[in-house]
């Protein structure tokens, strides 16, 4: 096994820190018996760490936290994630991959709004303008983010009557909102010509640090390519990069 070439004090540190997930205020003993280390060791680095404003100690109890220094920093790393940057290298895999054009999202008041693609070198293919809008309803992009949405404000991005676009167009609202249900428990989203006749999508949730769906990744092809095999296919994909720019941009969850 390799090597690794790190710090002990520094790891012990970050240890330390680590302990507190989950708990804001820990006492010497606690800290010391998780990490199994002596209590001088683990003092000699929390005085370390209160100097530099990364813990902080009540008078009071003297037990320790994290200090304020985290929030300065938590700033300048959430300023430093770009959704935009994070996901380019992502969907340029897929695309290669999948060999369709794919898409990022984000919703702007009641639309989604698209933000980042990647085109197919195919010569029929499919392709969103970055910037255009749509009501997010009528998109897989915009459904895979409103079905995590609250429930009493989902109906605040629907309109009373939906239209009637192609045959496949779901109007019925208490139904609409069952497929939203549907769609959250299985983890993405198909637009099945509901919209455009002869297009076909598959979209799937991106979450921020705050564990929020925020974006969606999705990909875009014609039916006649988009057959049920395919699609079969490209949800795990889809999926599986959606996971994969959600931690690029913080996410932690599972």
């Amino acid at each position: 096994m390799k090597k690794r070439n790190t710090v002990q004090a520094i790891d012990r540190a970050v240890a330390i820190i680590e302990c507190f997930r989950g708990k804001k205020e820990l006492k010497l003993s606690e800290i010391s018996e998780r990490l199994d280390l002596n209590k001088s060791t683990v003092h000699g680095i929390l005085t370390t760490l209160k100097h530099h404003g990364f813990i902080s100690q009540d008078k009071n109890t003297q037990r320790y936290r994290l200090g304020i220094r985290f929030i300065e920093f938590g700033d300048i790393v959430m300023n430093s994630l770009n959704i935009r940057s994070a996901a380019l290298p992502v969907i340029k895999e897929v695309c290669s991959k999948i060999e369709e054009t794919v898409h990022i999202a984000m919703l702007d008041g009641s639309d989604v709004v698209w933000i980042e693609k990647q085109e197919c070198n195919r010569s029929i293919k499919t392709s969103t303008t970055i910037g255009a809008k749509l009501p997010a309803y009528t998109t897989a992009d915009g459904r895979i983010i409103l079905c995590y949405q609250d429930l009493d404000k989902i109906d605040n991005y629907l309109p009373e009557e939906i239209p009637k676009y192609t045959p496949n167009t779901i109007t019925d609202k208490c139904e609409f909102v069952k497929r939203l249900k549907e769609m959250k428990e299985q983890g993405f989203a198909i637009d099945n010509e509901e919209v455009v006749e002869g297009i076909k999508c598959v979209a799937a949730p991106i979450f921020d640090y705050n564990g929020d769906a925020k974006f969606s990744i999705s990909t875009t092809g014609p039916a006649f390519r988009m057959t049920e095999e395919k699609i079969c296919q490209l949800i795990p994909i889809i999926k599986e990069a959606a996971k994969e720019i959600s931690y690029s941009i913080g996410y932690r969850g599972i």
